[in-house]
């Protein structure tokens, strides 16, 4: 890992030593130590590793996948278009468009909710067309929700129609 083209009077135990904290790295380091100091620290990057970004795009694909969230206490009410995700724990009333949506526990949504996975966990009024529904054994359902895949626990109140759609 190290390459050590000038070593003089240097305690080899420090260098040895600092070698656990440097593997973990994924860069090639080269290091040159004199009787007083380092004078070279340079940092070679090597062929990417599957942790390391590629592109903008793959920094702006990750950041998407972090949900947005509406907090306990707030309330909105309008048209909402995103990518991604969007975790309600508080009021959110209107035109909801997202990939995810998930009404927390404490979370309450209503008007017309488009996405491609709903997770009810609190109270849902309205209609709602997505490919897999989940309600929790907290949620409380009163509307139209037409869905592909469904998952329901014990528990959960529903009061309107689910709609399969293949």
């Amino acid at each position: 890992m190290f390459n050590k083209s000038k070593t003089s009077n240097v305690n080899q135990t420090q260098v040895e030593d600092a070698s656990p904290d440097i593997e973990d790295a994924t860069d090639e380091v080269e290091v040159e130590l004199t009787n007083e100091s380092i004078q070279t620290l340079s940092v070679a990057p090597t062929s990417p590793t599957p942790t390391q970004r590629n592109s903008m795009m793959d920094m702006i694909t990750t950041a998407a996948t972090k949900p947005s969230i509406l907090s306990e206490g707030f309330s909105f009410r309008g048209e909402i278009a995103a990518k991604g995700a969007i975790h309600v724990e508080g009021a959110l009333n209107g035109q909801i468009q997202v990939d995810e949506l998930t009404i927390g526990a404490r979370g309450q949504v209503e008007g017309v909710v488009t996405c491609t996975s709903l997770h009810i966990k609190g109270k849902f009024s309205g209609t709602a067309t997505c490919n897999e529904l989940i309600v929790t054994s907290s949620a409380s359902v009163d509307g139209h929700v037409v869905y592909q895949t469904l998952s329901v626990q014990k528990g959960a109140s529903i009061k309107g129609e689910l709609l399969l759609v293949k």
